[in-house]
């Protein structure tokens, strides 16, 4: 099959931004007086579930999830530059993928854009900081839907912005979430795990192909067409 477009989670999959996640969280965990649990064990387990849901689920009140969100939240968007890099080879893998006129997206549980403290923050901003925003024809934030992946939602409204039917399409990222969104949409999933360490499986979905590298990603879309 010739894929026309290609749509991509973004934390763990084209940004890694594990380390700026657990430094915020570790901060939020000590300011909360939460010491029966680690910020890198808690986001290891999390795989596309979103942190407040997490959070809340881990035998807190609501209130105090809220509140450890709210102050995770500011530590995240406020963080030093530095924090957050690209995974090797992502810029090539994105613009081997344009030139031979693939249309690419973003779909993230994270807002889109937003401000806080007079500053824009947002999946945008990181994607320009880390310079490959314009490989994007569509980005797909929080803000754009009202349910996340595992939901088509999202990836539903990226192929409207990208023109091109499902089966065209081949949906790439970490977690059982992201697979489970692209089977709903009646897309392809192929299962990254360059960015969450050998040996991670997936425990409830069924990927239809998987990828160790961007290099790896990029010789199973071609051999496809």
């Amino acid at each position: 099959m010739t894929y026309q477009a290609v749509i991509f989670d973004l934390d763990d999959t084209l940004l890694d931004t594990f380390d700026a996640r657990v430094h915020a969280l570790h901060q939020a965990f000590n300011n909360a007086g939460v010491t029966r649990l680690t910020a890198a064990e808690f986001l290891s387990n999390l795989r596309g579930i979103e942190l407040q849901q997490a959070l809340s689920n881990h035998e807190m009140t609501s209130e105090i999830a809220t509140e450890l969100y709210d102050d995770y939240r500011k530590s995240y968007w406020t963080k030093k530059p530095g924090l957050i890099n690209l995974y090797p080879s992502i810029e090539a893998m994105l613009r081997k993928l344009c030139n031979h006129g693939l249309k690419l997206g973003v779909v993230t549980q994270k807002r889109r854009q937003f401000e806080i403290n007079g500053y824009l923050a947002g999946a945008m901003t990181e994607l320009e900081e880390a310079g490959i925003s314009d490989f994007f024809s569509a980005i797909v934030g929080f803000e754009d839907v009202t349910r996340t992946k595992p939901d088509p939602q999202g990836v539903q409204i990226a192929l409207a912005r990208l023109v091109v039917s499902p089966n065209m399409a081949l949906v790439v990222g970490d977690s059982d979430a992201d697979m489970g969104a692209a089977r709903a949409a009646g897309c392809h999933g192929c299962h990254a795990t360059w960015g969450i360490g050998p040996g991670y499986q997936l425990k409830d979905s069924q990927p239809h192909f998987v990828a160790d590298s961007p290099e790896a990603l990029c010789q199973l879309i071609f051999r496809a067409g």
